[in-house]
């Protein structure tokens, strides 16, 4: 698995009932990735705690629409894996133009985090799991970041049959949850809905964008959206706390 990569990412909102007539017509041109082949749904759950500063600093770089920003989060696909391994994650974002580190750890070094005790990667061997992973407990020290909210939902996803460097995602089902804790990556927790009746549908891609994807987004009348399931999924949680402070 990919230890660092550069791409452009763009998003859309897209309403669930389109969501047949566009995975239709993406086939024409794409695949399913095998990580949703390997499900009879075709897709998977995407488990992910964000990591932010007392001050919530990366969220409000988001809110503030700061053109070069990070953000640093805990990652599982399936929350029985959590029990073996976690994925954290780097990314950078400038304008449209992502860059991301990750690297994988075992579940139980996660509270090593928060200490100066040394942590290690799955895979010693290759080097930039190494460097992921300095830079990840470095940020995470420095900035004494602490883990927020929790991020689920599912995940279809497809990439070119003839353009492999383009890979679309849909993420359904967005929902949310404010923890301290990694524990929630092991295991359900009661969440709150985020996307309500859109999924968001991801275009990532290195290079050009194929002709066949501006045509499908052309037809579709689609337009490019700033989301972050980060900043929806805290948003979800003050706004109601901000309603049970006035009412009392």
């Amino acid at each position: 698995m990919t230890d660092y990569f550069e791409r452009f990412e763009f998003k859309y909102a897209v309403q669930s009932e389109r969501r047949e007539a566009l995975r239709d017509r993406l086939l024409t041109h794409m695949e399913y990735d095998p990580f949703c082949d390997v499900h009879p749904e075709k897709m998977y759950s995407v488990h992910s705690i964000y990591l932010d500063t007392s001050r919530y600093l990366f969220y409000f770089e988001k809110l503030d629409s700061i053109k070069v920003r990070k953000k640093l989060r805990v990652r599982v696909y399936e929350q029985s894996e959590a029990n073996k391994t976690v994925f954290l994650e780097i990314k950078r974002k400038i304008n449209n133009n992502v860059l991301k580190e990750r690297v994988r750890v075992p579940f139980e070094e996660l509270q090593s985090l928060m200490s100066s005790e040394e942590i290690h990667p799955t895979d010693r061997e290759r080097p930039r799991s190494r460097l992921a992973l300095d830079h990840f407990t470095f940020l995470t020290r420095r900035l004494a970041l602490e883990p927020k909210i929790l991020i689920s939902y599912e995940r279809e996803a497809f990439h070119g049959i003839d353009s492999s460097d383009v890979r679309i995602t849909f993420d359904m089902n967005i929902r949310s949850f404010p923890t301290s804790t990694f524990e929630y990556l092991k295991r359900p927790v009661e969440t709150r809905n985020v996307s309500g009746r859109f999924f968001i549908m991801e275009v990532k891609f290195h290079g050009a964008l194929p002709a066949w994807v501006n045509r499908i987004i052309s037809d579709f009348g689609f337009h490019l959206q700033s989301y972050s399931k980060y900043c929806e999924g805290l948003d979800v949680w003050m706004a109601t706390d901000r309603m049970a402070r006035s009412a009392s």
